[in-house]
């Protein structure tokens, strides 16, 4: 039987997406090239330059760049010591850990936190002033079931990318019928833009589902995890989230003396852009803790 070009890209994606899932989650173990190849039954002679096809860059320099900037993150928001967020961001060796982190940001891992906790400072005293706006100080801590999720994830300026993912989610979810009056829409912003290149961010729009789905092409399917969570109601447009995130990293984390976990934060939007305007959005922002 004769395969279409359409069902042919379909496997092609999806398989690609099984392999950056399971990166994604596994940024702390070790990344075995054949085993990767094998999650999407490619030969090892062409798996490299298909992955740097469909990323823009060598696998080997995007499992490093997550794995530094997952790190520059915890050094941010955290108050591990420098050879445990080593671990947790996959280097065995603190010293391998130190080179590849001050050749991606130019300074030492203990020169970067100290750079962030002066800079957070200033902000501390902006917020002080005017974050009391769009989140309220004191979030509500819950532990909160895993949820089922069909997915996109697309790359870009979140301004751009989340408009994308959410219309091929919500495309495939009409087609399959999945639409109930459960269900849940979630964004997952993977990345910091004031870590990672705008070009290169990471965005997931998410569903929730309640029976069964096969992935196909660019719809993937996973779990998020529950868990233990701080969670602030973000009152208004969606451009200024970014600033509540700021005032839980900078001011909440640092006052309250939780500790982030590993799992990505989410957002649940509690209602949507296309039938309140901007000042009336809610968004509910899920910070894993630990």
């Amino acid at each position: 039987m004769t395969i279409s070009k359409e069902e042919t890209r379909k496997i092609y994606l999806e398989r690609i997406n099984r392999i950056v899932h399971h990166i994604n989650t596994n940024l702390d173990k070790q990344l075995d090239m054949s085993m990767l190849a094998g999650l999407g039954h490619y030969s090892e002679f062409h798996f490299q330059k298909i992955m740097k096809a469909y990323l823009g860059e060598s696998l080997g320099t995007y499992i490093i760049r997550l794995r530094l900037e997952s790190a520059a993150h915890l050094l941010r928001a955290s108050n591990q010591p420098v050879h445990e967020i080593a671990l947790r961001s996959g280097y065995e060796n603190p010293a391998s850990f130190n080179k590849a982190f001050k050749k991606r940001f130019q300074m030492a891992p203990l020169d970067y936190r100290n750079m962030k906790q002066q800079e957070t400072q200033i902000i501390h005293n902006q917020n002080i002033v005017n974050m009391h706006l769009h989140i309220p100080t004191k979030p509500k801590i819950k532990t909160i079931e895993s949820k089922t999720v069909i997915y996109v994830q697309s790359t870009g300026p979140y301004s751009e990318s989340a408009s994308r993912a959410w219309t091929k989610v919500c495309d495939f979810a009409a087609k399959k019928k999945l639409f109930g009056w459960k269900t849940s829409f979630i964004g997952i912003s993977h990345d910091s833009p004031d870590i990672t290149e705008a070009e290169k961010l990471r965005y997931d729009a998410c569903m929730t589902i309640r029976k069964t789905v096969i992935p196909e092409g660019e719809i993937g399917v996973k779990t998020i995890e529950g868990g233990r969570y701080a969670i602030f109601r973000h009152k208004g447009s969606y451009n200024h989230l970014n600033d509540s995130y700021q005032y839980i990293y900078s001011t909440w984390m640092a006052e309250s003396g939780a500790e982030p976990d590993d799992k990505p934060c989410f957002e649940i939007y509690i209602n949507s852009p296309d039938k309140v305007s901007p000042e009336k959005l809610i968004t509910d922002i899920y910070i894993p803790i630990q």
